[in-house]
């Protein structure tokens, strides 16, 4: 056997002699014109004496003998069956093959099947492709199972490969396409003629220019487009649907206007059906948005009209499904070319905002119209410019959103959360919509629909307004007031939780300038809505957002309101509720953090209710109970100081610890209050907090270093993310899935880390080794900003601790310095992360940071790691001069943007300053190209411009890069002409290397070339040289 199956034979063509193949295709093999009428004319052969059996029905002659079944067919017995296949004068051996693939009795015979078809498929593919085609056609209507699935291992072997197997001769692309051209033809089965529709539009999608490689195809489209079949006409249009997208204009058989005719003609007929009109609709959408220009579109612009009227009637037969195919596609041309839209703007848009408000419709269906509508003020030229400039667009869409919103159910046992209406597609189409368009565009135009809203007798109305006031505001000031009013005033109670949710949506996002001006109407709202006893969940919604507000207020704002709301928070914290004791415990840790020395007056009061809750949940086993209370002393602790807390501090610090050598499972709201709590004493005790470092750094590294968050689901299909406890992330082209609490947990950690080396300094001491280790891995972690962040700001903070922990005698020293150890890895890896940070925030952290680390460290970059650094630098200095002037940038970014792009352009001018100022010496071996940048743009006061430009000076002229040279010495050309004093230098003595520079014989026609542009007027190089001594002296 084995010496069977390692025998050497020849090698099989891939097309073989005419005599291998069936009979009834020997007559087939030979060249046809392959034009349409040849394909739609080509004729099967006759009919085989012998009929198809019925698959099942007979034993299959494909099985190889017992003996073999465990192991694989040899070469032999797998040519020999082939040959069966395709030399017998019948189709049982097909039938049967067919069969063992379909139907196998065993895996040993799939496994023997699919061997064959790889054989067949590599070694007989033209030959076996035509044989399937022959037993296809050759089976009657009553073998449709049969033709099915010789039709799908048709598909299977000429499209599972990446360049497709017809490829390989001429001969198998021109006969199989003509084939497959009559098959498309002559099938009436419409499950069949669908499968051969996916067919040809993937067999034909691989090729490279579908226009010239297939072109009979589209003529077999084109004239089976006013054919007086509807079915015929059907699949036409829908395989020209799926072609359009692989046949560039260029390369078109047919004219672009004849297509277009044929599409209207179909639209234009009385007889054509909705289902046909749908296709076509699809097409002509495709059609708009592949083969139309700004030039030509407007001469195709009845196709749009079309498109409208269709989606009209679908709307009026309530057709979600083809509303939605349709809307889809129209979205895809919003976003791609907005202005095939621009000659029926209004009429297109208007209709499409019509779904919005057709209740009949399936949710999903108005939600994709919306999709449409967002599209368009996303797409922030054309788009955003004629939404904008439609008279009648805005009205109508925010009107109907309101719709949207109010489609609530009158449920008086309602159950919302906030992710409810967080996750309401509606809201969030809405803000979408708000954060590209802004609040003022809709409030403008739409007081008195708000009006009719908020006084209406519905309360979904009332709510609608609330919300939609909710979004609106965050990027609007005007309408805050009857919001607050909304929270006592309104008799439903959905309406009041809904304006308490935008309170503290406006307490989050609007700090701190909504604390400042709304503070006198919102405390007092606020505190009145905790008592709202009848409705627990409006209660608890009045201490979130209690809570949001008093995070961010000032103590000279909560001042006048502090003791009334503490003593209704005691009160609470005797209650008996524990959804209220919960949410009055975060209350009081943001009043006492946002109050500060002004809680010291009731810290006596507050803190044996806490340290009492805090026992009595460890007794019961309440972790968010103790989490809260945890969370709550701590923070009072920051705000009155470590005098005001010692008596406190030992039972506090015991229950602690008792805490973390406790079985906490990762979810545990503990785990990440412990981590804070650490922290926090370390900042309240200072550096009375080492007795507790070798209890609390330990567990903060260990956090800080888990690598746990990852999920790795066996089935990524079935992820439950409706708990929050895991979220999926898109990193480029994988996804992952976190376990939120533990990546909480790690932020957490790091931040504990940096906080109490900030506070402690070299007191770190022993630590600061490990910390620093710890917090340069997450300079480059991906999954949090956070973790970036403060990684970033850590670093300089871990440098000066090191280095007074050395001078202070805090460190032994070995060979080699901590101190200096730690410079060689911190620079470096900032400059790393400079190189991969996209966020401008986080980049202005990293340059702020690597300029005080230079500072510390000195020189410590090697060549490579400078030349990383300077290309950084370059690059951000070059994008901000290419925007131009701020009026530009201002024009091209919107104005957070850029505040932060001009943050990190400021601070990379900076830390370029102190780089070319600590480098000094091994300044002149860095490569010419650092110098070859605008120095208009560089700010002079931060720099030693003399210094640098004597530098500069040194390294010119340049001749090996015409191009480079060209900016540096235009450059100089441009100092020159205005006499620039750090140029010069001191009673002008760099003249004599400016001219020399100009008078080198290998660059002078460029300095000539350049005096020409800024002169307007071409000069000898006599003439030349003369201009720039006067320049420079005059």
């Amino acid at each position: 056997m084995a010496s069977t199956t390692s025998s050497s034979l020849p090698q099989d063509s891939a097309t073989p002699p005419l005599m291998s193949l069936p009979l009834l295709l020997r007559a087939k093999l030979r060249s046809t014109p392959g034009n349409p009428s040849s394909a739609i004319n080509w004729s099967p052969p006759p009919i085989s004496r012998l009929r198809p059996p019925s698959l099942g029905s007979q034993k299959s002659p494909l099985l190889p003998p017992q003996r073999q079944s465990y192991l694989s067919p040899t070469r032999d017995y797998l040519r020999s069956k082939a040959m069966e296949i395709l030399e017998s004068p019948d189709t049982l051996p097909l039938s049967c093959f067919i069969e063992e693939l379909n139907f196998p009795e065993t895996a040993t015979d799939l496994m023997c099947a699919q061997s064959l078809l790889n054989y067949l498929k590599n070694n007989y593919l033209a030959s076996f492709c035509f044989c399937l085609i022959s037993f296809y056609n050759t089976c009657g209507s009553e073998f449709k199972n049969c033709k099915e699935y010789a039709f799908d291992i048709l598909c299977l072997i000429l499209t599972q490969d990446k360049e497709g197997p017809w490829k390989e001769t001429s001969f198998l692309d021109k006969e199989i396409k003509s084939a497959i051209l009559y098959l498309l033809n002559t099938e009436s089965s419409i499950k069949i003629l669908n499968k051969i529709r996916h067919f040809v539009a993937k067999f034909a999608t691989k090729e490279l220019r579908l226009g010239n490689d297939w072109p009979e195809l589209l003529e077999f489209v084109y004239e089976s487009l006013d054919s007086v079949s509807e079915e015929k006409v059907k699949y036409a249009v829908s395989l020209l649907y799926k072609l359009i997208p692989h046949c560039a204009v260029e390369d078109l058989v047919i004219s672009l206007d004849s297509i277009y005719d044929s599409l209207v003609d179909i639209f234009d007929s009385d007889d054509t059906s909705l289902e046909v009109q749908v296709e076509a609709v699809l097409t002509s959408n495709r059609f708009l948005l592949y083969w139309t220009n700004r030039s030509n579109h407007d001469r195709y612009s009845v196709l749009m009209i079309e498109i409208v009227e269709t989606i009209s009637s679908l709307v009026e037969h309530k057709s979600d499904k083809d509303v939605q195919a349709i809307v889809k596609e129209l979205t895809v041309l919003a976003k791609e070319k907005p202005w095939t839209l621009s000659s029926q703007f209004d009429y297109v848009v208007l209709s499409v905002i019509r779904i919005l408000g057709e209740v009949e419709l399936q949710d999903k269906t108005r939600i994709l119209a919306l999709e449409f509508v967002i599209a368009l003020a996303e797409e922030r030229v054309e788009g955003q410019q004629m939404l904008l400039g439609s008279q009648r667009a805005i009205p109508n869409i925010f009107e109907k959103i309101l719709l949207l919103l109010a489609n609530l159910k009158d449920d008086s046992e309602w159950e919302w959360a906030e992710s409810d209406i967080q996750n309401l597609p509606s809201v969030r189409c809405l803000d979408r919509i708000v954060s590209v368009l802004g609040g003022e565009v809709l409030m403008k135009n739409l007081p008195r629909l708000f009006d009719i809203n908020f006084c209406a007798e519905d309360w979904r109305s009332r709510h609608a307004a609330v919300l939609s006031l909710a979004i609106v505001a965050e990027r609007c000031s005007n309408v805050k007031g009857r919001i607050i009013r909304s929270v006592n005033e309104d008799t439903h109670p959905c309406v009041r939780w809904t304006a308490l949710y935008a309170i503290k949506q406006f307490s989050k996002h609007l700090k701190p300038e909504f604390q400042d001006q709304y503070h006198g109407q919102v405390l007092p709202a606020l505190t009145k809505a905790m008592d709202d006893f009848n409705y627990p969940r409006v209660q608890v919604q009045a201490y979130s957002a209690l809570y949001e507000f008093t995070s961010n207020c000032t103590s000279s704002i909560l001042n006048p309101y502090l003791k009334e709301i503490v003593t209704k928070l005691l009160k609470d914290l005797r209650g008996e509720k524990h959804m209220i004791k919960g949410e009055t415990l975060k209350v009081l840790s943001a009043i006492a953090y946002s109050s500060q020395d002004q809680f010291s007056e009731y810290y006596g009061a507050v803190m044996p209710y806490l340290k009492v809750i805090m026992v009595t949940a460890k007794t019961e086993l309440d972790h968010n109970l103790i989490a809260n209370s945890v969370d709550c002393i701590t923070m009072a602790w920051m705000a009155v100081g470590k005098e005001k807390i010692r008596d406190d501090i030992d039972m506090v610090v015991k229950m602690l610890i008792s805490l973390q050598r406790s079985e906490l499972e990762a979810n545990d709201p503990v785990r990440c209050q412990l981590l804070q709590a650490w922290a926090r004493l370390g900042k309240c005790l200072g550096q009375e907090f080492k007795p507790y470092m070798s209890v609390a750094i330990p567990r903060l590294l260990k956090s800080a270093k888990t690598g746990s968050y990852v999920l790795i689901p066996e089935n990524p299909d079935n992820v439950d993310e409706s708990d929050g406890s895991i979220r999926a992330l898109i990193l480029g082209e994988r996804k992952i899935w976190i376990r939120t609490k533990v990546l909480e947990e790690k932020v957490a950690a790091c931040k504990g880390l940096y906080l109490l080396a900030d506070e402690l300094k070299e007191g770190l001491s022993v630590w600061i080794e490990e910390v620093a280790q710890t917090l340069v891995s997450g300079l480059n972690f991906e999954l949090s900003e956070e973790i970036r962040s403060v990684a970033a700001s850590a670093m300089p903070v871990l440098l000066k601790s090191s280095k007074e922990a050395i001078q202070n005698g805090n460190l032994e020293l070995f060979d080699d310095s901590p101190f200096e150890k730690l410079c060689s890895d911190a620079v470096p890896a900032l400059v790393k992360a400079l190189r991969k940070e996209a966020l401008p925030k986080i980049a202005a952290i990293i340059l702020d940071s690597l300029e005080e680390c230079m500072e510390m460290s000195g020189p410590v970059l090697d060549e490579d790691q400078t030349d990383l650094f300077l290309k950084k630098i370059m690059n951000v200095l070059n994008s901000r001069s290419k925007l131009g002037d701020i009026g530009v940038i201002k024009q091209a970014l919107q104005e957070e943007e850029h505040q932060e792009e001009q943050k990190v352009y400021d601070k990379a001018v900076d830390c370029l300053a102190t780089f070319i100022r600590i480098q000094k010496a091994s300044f002149l071996t860095i490569p010419r190209q650092a110098f070859a940048f605008h120095t208009t743009y560089f700010h002079r006061e931060k720099l030693n411009a003399a210094q640098f430009l004597r530098t500069w000076l040194r390294h010119l002229p340049l001749e090996n890069n015409l191009n480079e040279a060209k900016v540096v010495h235009h450059q100089l050309c441009s100092l020159v002409e205005v006499s620039d004093v750090d140029l010069l230098g001191p009673r002008k003595k760099n003249l004599h290397k400016i001219v020399s520079v100009y008078a080198e014989k290998k660059v002078n026609p460029l300095y000539l070339e350049i005096l020409h542009v800024i002169h307007g007027k071409p000069f000898a190089k006599e003439v030349g040289i003369k201009i720039i001594i006067l320049d420079c002296y005059f």
